[in-house]
């Protein structure tokens, strides 16, 4: 079963700033060599996940304290808490970028496409190069400034506006405009009918994506949860590129939400996911003396992070 991550439990930052913290950034390659020397690498673990070790060093008895009772709240490891890393702890403008997502990644990662939802991520590059990695940050912390064509978008339900989980990074938008459909005419291409232009005939340009949802019958699979091309327009109507031959869809609604011309950026703070690598935790008490006065050393202390 997956670890559950608790998102009301942090390690505090008192206890990083306290004591020595070393880790380890991990991936698994698979790596072979001929008898001439020549070498191959199969990667099979194409994420890089983060370890941290505290302990090594004595702590304080209350910092000490802080971490067995994190032990204790997680049930060793069986589920998992949030802490920053003290090596990568933000995400610039430059770096933050949303991935387009439906059911699976869509589009072009920082650039809209339509739909509602989008992934965060923090990009990683070279430096004078042009080669990047992309990371999904699945635990903003609180309250990401997120930009649209470099507008900041307000965290709100009004239109044009966006809502975060913190528990899964996913952020979605409020449609900019949206209106019921009165009738879908199926074909090689298909057509979204409304009562009037002045809705999303009018908000909608030729090129631009429209997304659908709510529809009912067997053009249901095809339409909902995604966004299509509008292909022309009508007084009141919209032509999608998309073929309903021999299927029949009635009910639905129309909506805009941000375009592929349209840059879509982020930046924060984030903490990652981690648990307690082991059941067991070591401890060594190298100072005596009051409880106050007292220094322990843990080498075992262990966290992993937890890959969501």
């Amino acid at each position: 079963m997956a670890i559950t991550v608790y998102n009301d439990v942090l390690l505090p930052a008192r206890v990083i700033e306290a004591s020595s913290v070393r880790g380890k950034l991990v991936r698994v390659n698979q790596r072979t060599k001929s008898p001439n020397g020549r070498q191959a690498v199969n990667i099979q673990q194409d994420r890089t996940l983060r370890n941290y070790e505290f302990g090594f060093v004595p702590m304080h008895y209350g910092v000490w304290q802080t971490l067995a009772g994190l032990f204790e709240v997680t049930d060793a490891g069986a589920y998992g808490f949030l802490m920053e890393d003290p090596t990568d702890i933000s995400v610039a403008a430059s770096e933050g970028l949303l991935q387009p997502y439906t059911t699976a990644a869509v589009g072009t990662i920082g650039l809209g496409y339509g739909v509602p939802s989008y992934l965060l991520y923090k990009r990683y590059t070279t430096i004078g190069g042009t080669r990047s990695r992309d990371r999904r940050i699945s635990r903003p912390q609180s309250t990401p400034t997120i930009k649209r064509d470099a507008a900041t978008v307000t965290l709100g339900s009004g239109a044009g506006e966006a809502a975060v989980n913190y528990d899964t990074g996913l952020v979605t938008f409020v449609a900019d405009t949206s209106q019921a459909l009165t009738s879908i005419t199926t074909g090689s291409s298909t057509v979204l009918n409304f009562a009037n232009g002045t809705g999303m005939v009018a908000a909608m340009s030729v090129g631009q994506r429209v997304y659908v949802s709510g529809v009912s019958g067997t053009a249901a699979t095809t339409l909902n949860g995604s966004s299509h091309v509008v292909a022309s327009k009508g007084a009141t109507s919209l032509t999608l590129s998309v073929s309903t031959t021999g299927l029949a869809g009635t009910g639905g609604t129309a909506a805009k939400y941000p375009q592929a011309t349209e840059a879509l950026t982020w930046s924060g703070r984030l903490y990652v996911p981690v648990h307690f690598a082991n059941d067991v935790i070591d401890w060594n008490l190298v100072a005596g003396g009051s409880e106050e006065g007292r220094f322990y050393a843990g080498p075992s202390v262990m966290l992993e992070e937890v890959y969501e």
